[in-house]
């Protein structure tokens, strides 16, 4: 479940990209691609909380690395209601007021097991009644020989704000968002700055199918799950495994890309396993820059199938991604710098770049992506080339 929109910021080329948190490995990496940068060169901030409480109201948190807010996340993420009530109310009584993100992943992890005590009260008049209502003054003790009535009167005539006013000097307590707050022991010092990491995924597709039924019914508790891509031998065993001979004996249930988001919803039937499993190949092969070139094709083309996505891949060399490169001003900066123009400078001065840079982007066929501009070397779009391509490649598998 994501608890937090958090923003990372590249402050190198001033990029940012927003997600929401807990993320898991790939996703993290993915919002670290479109801003071209890493863990240890950008930094992350907290939006929002997506539940119905802010759990760090009235703070100001420092920017952190986005591996830690992400850590802070997943710990958010296993406290039950009670417990992030609790969380609330010990970073308020002992949180600074501009807490760094080491500070409040160590309250984070004291507050499931912190000895503490809590009541629904927000000011002094409100705790000495609360106090007086559970019997929990031993002042009062001595007045059980006293009739209800007799009783009731007492407490009626007593000063609840002075009582709540002493109860809280006398126990140290804080009032919070959440109601008033006495700790009973120290904080431990749990974090030592190194956050938990979620683990990659050790697949580029996975792929949960089963044996076609025989009937109507789902055969959805017969699934196996299978990893791309995968050789040929383990093909065949997850095969024998559900007593099928080949895939057109399977329907599928499931599909999973992680690595390539914008694959997410391209595999619709087992028609194009093959291409998938020869496509996980070449995936599993990139490097960084490339995986994010990649990914930039496949969101300019507007992939919407594996075919697609297998004649992106084979169009990678035709095309530069510039990771640099986020406006149209951008563009035109990167333009005019390999120029040897005279008065460069005066005609940079009062030329319109955001307007110029459109129209030249659009001439030479430029695309803008989530991961920088996409670069075509003869000048045409990607997704015209895929276009003009379509026709023969359904010739090509129809033969």
């Amino acid at each position: 479940m994501r608890v937090l929109k958090a923003q990372a910021y590249n402050p190198k080329n001033e990029a940012f990209a927003d997600v929401e948190l807990p993320a898991s490995y790939e996703e993290l990496e993915d919002t670290l691609q479109m801003i071209n940068g890493t863990n240890e060169s950008c930094a992350a901030d907290i939006k929002y909380f997506l539940g119905d409480m802010n759990l760090l109201e009235n703070k100001e948190m420092l920017s952190c690395s986005l591996y830690e807010m992400n850590y802070f996340a997943s710990l958010v993420d296993k406290m039950n209601d009670y417990e992030k009530v609790q969380f609330a109310g010990l970073v308020e009584a002992e949180g600074s007021e501009y807490p760094n993100m080491k500070e409040i992943i160590n309250l984070a992890l004291n507050a499931p097991t912190l000895d503490y005590y809590h009541a629904p009260a927000i000011s002094d008049k409100d705790l000495g009644e609360f106090y007086i209502d559970n019997e929990l003054l031993p002042q009062l003790a001595d007045l059980d020989s006293l009739t209800d009535e007799q009783y009731d009167w007492i407490c009626d005539h007593l000063d609840k704000e002075k009582i709540g006013k002493e109860m809280r000097e006398q126990e140290h307590g804080v009032f919070t968002i959440t109601g008033y707050f006495v700790k009973n022991e120290e904080i431990k010092q749990i974090y030592n700055g190194d956050p938990v990491v979620p683990k990659p995924c050790d697949y580029i597709f996975r792929l949960e199918f089963a044996l076609i039924p025989e009937g109507d019914e789902p055969n959805d508790q017969n699934t196996l799950s299978l990893k791309l891509p995968a050789a040929t031998a383990d093909i065949q065993r997850a095969l024998e495994e559900i007593g099928a001979e080949s895939m057109d004996d399977c329907c599928f249930y499931g599909y999973e890309s992680l690595v390539v988001p914008q694959l997410a919803d391209c595999y619709t039937d087992n028609d194009g396993f093959n291409i998938l499993n020869h496509l996980a190949e070449k995936i599993n092969r990139f490097n960084g820059d490339e995986l994010a070139k990649y990914k930039a094709m496949l969101e300019a083309a507007q992939c919407k199938d594996i075919e697609t996505a297998l004649s992106v891949y084979e169009k990678m060399d035709e095309f530069i991604l510039d990771r640099s490169c986020t406006t149209a001003t951008d563009y035109v900066d990167k333009v005019l710098e390999s120029l040897d123009l005279p008065m460069k400078e005066q005609f940079s001065f009062y030329l319109s770049k955001d307007g110029y840079g459109k129209a030249l982007m659009q001439y030479n066929g430029v695309d803008t992506t989530s991961y920088g501009m996409l670069i075509p070397d003869d000048g045409i779009r990607l997704s015209e080339q895929i276009k003009k391509q379509t026709p023969s490649i359904e010739m090509t598998m129809s033969m």
